[in-house]
């Protein structure tokens, strides 16, 4: 239920975030990246430091409350004003806290498929990023539609508001106060926790998956710029693309979780990456939004692979911490926009919004490249 009610908060927002910044309140290229850059090292550390005190203290419902509180607030601070000083606070401070939420419900996932070993972990993590991937389908379009019809897109922040608000009151009446692995503790100090993450076997395998993610990163910053600025589109057409988009990845997600079962995790994320980089570099290239309506459904493939199978990975690089699991899908997700950021920092002024996008998409698949060979060219999976 959070998942499904978060989703759309997070969906009415992330298509046009690059669109509001520089378009609407005229923030450079330049000041943008900046502020992307910034909120996603924030977000780095708020995750791992969130993630380490979950597995110390087991205090699952008191620090998802708080986080959702930052949440709400930051979605009222932009409704209520939205200016450029406004969205540098919401997105550099408050947003980067309120997001480790999304991460977190990966970590009582993993609980649950832990404590009943007739759960697919495997298969509840992509169940759980599917439902976020299905609320992408939906609301994008009806944002489409409402922008259509004239409707402010400043207004998307009122959605994220509300959204908020209703996730707080499911946690606060319905999340079980007691949901501990049974452990009381990871027994960890905190400069246990963090060794451990940082640990270099660690570090290379999340670096290299991080790499693999920015590709989606990238996509969410250059999607709305290249279709208003190079592709002739108009702003109910980013809704559309991404709803178009997500609505693919749903059955892909499941799919993909499902294939685990014969072949390994490295494999599945190899072939996701090459797709998604060949469609992330058309999109690049191709004349006009007529064309680009035809790369919906291979971005919907790679995208569902590398947004899902992943999250199964790093969980397994750090095993029985679920916190320290979700701080380092928190790290992935927002190194990934982290690297992003940079890659559009860079080179945008340079070689443009559409040579960024093959940049991107390069380091993606040179990425997923060297995690399957770190991994030995391993085709099945452990267990077999």
């Amino acid at each position: 239920m959070c998942i499904l009610l978060m989703g759309p908060a997070v969906a009415s927002v992330a298509p046009f975030q690059s669109v509001i910044a520089i378009e609407k309140l005229g923030f450079g290229n330049a000041i943008y990246a900046f502020v992307v850059t910034a909120g996603a090292l924030f977000s780095v550390l708020a995750s791992v430091v969130i993630g380490i005190v979950v597995d110390q203290t087991q205090r699952y419902r008191a620090i998802l409350l708080a986080c959702i509180c930052v949440g709400i607030v930051a979605g009222f601070l932009m409704a209520l004003w939205p200016t450029a000083a406004a969205f540098v606070v919401v997105h550099m401070v408050l947003f980067p806290i309120a997001a480790t939420t999304f991460t977190q419900y990966f970590a009582l996932a993993a609980v649950a498929a832990d404590r009943n070993p007739q759960l697919n972990k495997d298969v509840g993590l992509s169940l759980v990023r599917a439902g976020f991937a299905g609320t992408f389908a939906i609301t994008p379009p009806l944002w489409a539609l409402a922008l259509a019809r004239g409707a402010d897109l400043l207004a998307v922040y009122w959605t994220l508001a509300v959204a908020n608000v209703l996730v707080l009151g499911v946690v606060f009446w319905m999340w079980p106060k007691d949901t501990g692995d049974g452990g009381g503790g990871s027994g960890l100090t905190f400069g246990e926790a963090v060794r451990e993450v940082v640990a270099p076997a660690v570090l290379i395998r999340l670096g290299l998956i991080t790499a693999v993610t920015s590709a989606n990163g990238l996509y969410n910053i250059l999607l709305g710029l290249l279709v208003v600025t190079r592709l002739g589109g108009q702003e109910s057409d980013i809704g559309w693309f991404s709803g178009g988009v997500a609505m693919v990845e749903l059955p892909v997600m499941l799919g993909g979780a499902l294939l685990l079962r014969r072949v390994s995790r490295v494999s599945v994320i190899l072939g996701g990456a090459v797709i998604y980089a060949i469609s992330f570099a058309a999109l690049a290239v191709v004349p006009s939004m007529a064309a680009a309506w035809w790369l919906i459904l291979p971005f919907g493939f790679g995208a569902g692979i590398i947004l899902s199978v992943p999250v199964g990975y790093i969980q397994s690089l750090v095993e029985h911490r679920p916190g320290a699991g979700s701080s380092l899908i928190s790290m992935s997700h927002f190194g990934g926009t982290l690297v992003a950021s940079g890659l559009f920092a860079g080179f945008a002024e340079g070689i443009g919004y559409g040579g960024v996008a093959v940049v991107g998409a390069a380091l993606s698949l040179g990425a997923a490249v060297l995690l399957f060979v770190l991994e030995g060219g391993r085709v099945r999976p452990r267990e077999a």
